[in-house]
């Protein structure tokens, strides 16, 4: 691992660790590896902690993240002296050491009221920290693709590696969700199964659509994929040493092809366990306090949204966790110290928010949480006004256009009359609104894309981040099967990948890719001043929600510096909007 824009120096000796398993229980280590993001603790792995350990007592489950492990590694190295940057890889030129120093500490909130006051130390720092991920995933993810069996490994691997040893395992699980965690989870996969002769099984969100590409791009990293529910399939394969016979969702190679078990999915989610994040320093993520991502729900309850494959993880079903049951593991973190959630369910449905607000309340919980929904008109102010008082900071909402005939063609279901309403019932409630917007639509026109922006400028009042991102066409998608109904008269693979490769398209009519592309690149000063912190976030989605549970939404508001007296953007009527540079 030497890329141009690090320097590494040898490997420092760690001395052995002389901790055994305990005799009369055999050990599963569950790994979360190394890139990503590192504000919050991974929520798949201590779910199947939870379950594996209460129904197989002669197995004793260790979870370890090698992500937020890999940060402290990182900077500890930064700090001695053997990590360097290269000049012009970070922002603003060559970053003095002690301002990288600072990262940590700012984000953990070590600084007087520093996080919750001062955007502009969050941008700084912000954008340091995005920088040093970039370069360091980019590194690591040569590294493992480059590795052979017996060559050289990389200090950051190695010392992972050593860690790992360390645990004595009888049996290893990987859990991913990002993209860029496949390389090294790999890596692993097929380093442990080599050196240690011990079964090596993989899963997580990121094998939706991809199981069995992966294995034939990394065909030694796994003995077998998991895809779909874990519980259930790890339950099994214990149980049977491994053996993926009869196992649901499995992906493995057999009679030198890949195949795949039909995947089951468990209608009663209730006899799931809780997950359990003990094995997690929960104090050590980027975040003031702790940001608990939980699973309150299965699947998605519209599943008819045309561009999308994420709900595939979970079937074509809708399983909702009991109000008893979420309670009670709400009760459970909150007797741990924890009060912020993250809620990562696909979408929660209006009447099922107002049940689960009411449930909430009514247990005297005093939580803060955000979550992601559909802005439709069965959001009443009624139902937003109780999820404000159990503890909702904010939504994420699928808005996605502006423009009534694109959000027909995507069938998400919504009128735009409806959700303006709902952003201007969800502000008034207490409740900061978060928006998705996908530019390059197939046969979106660039002046049905400003009338995306037109409608953004018009509510920017109630407004208070846009997440935004080009159209991709995911393999599996309804558009994807049937792209001639959708104006696309080719697609092809641009890039492969370890998941089947990434797909360009061209359409009958609209903007191009490339115009596309463009087109947002340009109109992000305007998109960026509807945060009314931090231009930039490093993580918008857990640190937005601290910040309006301290400060109030009202407040973030009028301290805004997202809404000057002129016009964030003039958006004109016809052509001609956001000319690059603007």
């Amino acid at each position: 691992m030497n890329p141009q824009s690090i320097e590494f120096c040898p490997r420092r000796e760690r001395a052995p660790n002389a901790d055994a398993v305990a005799a009369n229980k055999k050990k599963l280590l569950l790994i979360y590896p190394p890139l990503t993001m590192p504000t919050s603790p991974p929520l798949g792995a201590p779910l199947l902690k939870g379950y594996i350990e209460r129904e197989l007592p002669e197995w004793e489950v260790k979870v370890i993240d090698l992500n937020i492990w890999s940060y402290g590694v990182l900077f500890e190295r930064i700090r001695d002296g053997s990590l360097k940057f290269a000049p012009n890889t970070l922002p603003r030129g060559a970053a003095d050491v002690a301002d990288l120093l600072r990262i940590s500490d700012f984000f953990r909130g070590k600084g007087p009221d520093e996080f919750y006051l001062d955007g502009e130390a969050y941008d700084r720092y912000g954008n340091l920290l995005l920088a040093v991920t970039k370069i360091v995933c980019e590194s690591l993810g040569r590294e493992a693709d480059a590795w052979t069996p017996g060559g050289p490994i990389g200090w950051l691997v190695d010392e992972a590696l050593q860690k790992i040893w360390h645990e004595h395992a009888d049996c290893y699980g990987i859990s991913m969700i990002f993209n860029q965690q496949l390389p090294i989870g790999a890596m692993l996969g097929r380093f442990l199964r080599m050196y240690t002769r011990k079964k090596v099984i993989f899963g997580g969100s990121c094998f939706t659509a991809g199981a069995e590409n992966f294995l034939r791009w990394y065909p030694e990293s796994a003995d077998v994929i998991v895809d779909g529910d874990g519980e259930e399939p790890l339950k099994k394969l214990l149980l049977q040493d491994c053996s993926p016979e009869g196992v649901p969702g499995a992906v493995l190679w057999k009679d030198g092809k890949v195949v795949r078990n039909i995947s089951e999915y468990r209608r009663e989610i209730d006899a799931y366990s809780f997950p359990d994040f003990s094995d997690l320093e929960l104090d050590r993520y980027y975040s003031p306090v702790p940001v608990v991502p939980l699973l309150l729900s299965r699947g998605c309850y519209w599943r008819r949204c045309t561009f999308c494959v994420h709900y595939m993880s979970a079937g074509l079903t809708y399983r909702v966790h009991g109000l008893e049951h979420t309670i009670e593991m709400l009760r459970r973190l909150v007797a741990q110290g924890i009060r912020h959630f993250s809620f990562v369910d696909e979408m929660i449905a209006p009447g099922h928010f107002a049940k689960l607000a009411d449930a909430i309340i009514e247990s005297g919980l005093e939580i803060s949480y955000y979550a992601l929904s559909k802005p439709n008109k069965t959001f009443t102010p009624e139902i937003l006004q109780k999820m404000a008082r159990s503890g909702c900071k904010y939504l994420l909402w699928g808005l996605e256009s502006g423009t009534q005939r694109i959000l027909d063609l995507m069938d998400k279901g919504t009128r735009i009359e409806e959700v303006e309403l709902v952003l201007r019932n969800a502000y008034h409630a207490g409740i900061a609104n978060h928006v998705y917007v996908i530019c390059g639509f197939p046969t979106e026109t660039r002046e049905e894309f400003q009338e995306t922006l037109r409608f953004l400028e018009r509510n920017r009042e109630y407004i208070f981040s846009v997440h935004r991102g080009t159209f991709a066409l995911e393999p599996g998608s309804p558009i994807f099967k049937n792209g001639e109904r959708f104006g696309i008269k080719k697609a092809w693979i641009a890039k492969k990948t370890p998941l089947g490769g990434r797909w360009a398209h061209e359409c009958t009519s609209g903007m191009t890719q490339r115009e596309a592309a463009e087109l947002l690149a340009s109109v992000q000063p305007f998109l960026r001043r509807f945060h009314p912190y931090a231009v930039t976030m490093a993580n918008y989605r857990d640190h937005a929600m601290l910040l309006y549970a301290q400060r109030g939404i009202g407040d973030m508001r009028d301290s805004s510096r997202a809404f000057p007296n002129q016009r964030a953007l003039d958006i004109p009527a016809r052509s001609g909007i956001g000319a690059p540079g603007c």
